[in-house]
């Protein structure tokens, strides 16, 4: 797979353009380098971030980060859906509304986590 050099994807860049890739075996490629490359790296920040967390109010700033980021994903993900759609590529917009809709499944277990950092008072049970 011929990745583009440094150079080359600044001046794509300084024009608003990107390298695509021809291949779905290059984007899986480019995907797994992506993910694989530093997923240990980023493990162990985020277990060692996770690991000084000592009170639920804790999770609450980085969970309202997630969620900001989450909730810009699925507008982007949405608005390419969209656009797919509008070009007529069919298979590209179903796999993009289920990403969207993953996301937004994301989005709101995210929330809801962020809302249950805040204790709440016993409710009494009714007679």
């Amino acid at each position: 797979m011929k990745k583009p050099n440094r150079l080359v994807t600044f001046l794509y860049g300084l024009v608003g353009m990107a390298h695509a890739y021809e291949s779905a075996d290059e984007v899986r490629e480019v995907i797994a380098d992506n993910c694989f490359n530093t997923l240990a790296d980023r493990a162990q920040a985020h277990s060692e971030g996770a690991g000084t967390l000592t009170a639920s109010l804790a999770f609450q700033p980085g969970l309202l980060d997630l969620h900001d980021e989450l909730h810009d994903t699925w507008h982007y993900l949405t608005a390419l859906k969209a656009r797919a759609r509008d070009l007529g590529y069919g298979t590209l917009t179903e796999n993009l509304g289920s990403a969207a809709d993953s996301t937004r499944d994301v989005l709101q277990a995210v929330a809801t986590a962020a809302e249950n950092t805040v204790h709440s008072p016993a409710i009494p049970a009714s007679k």
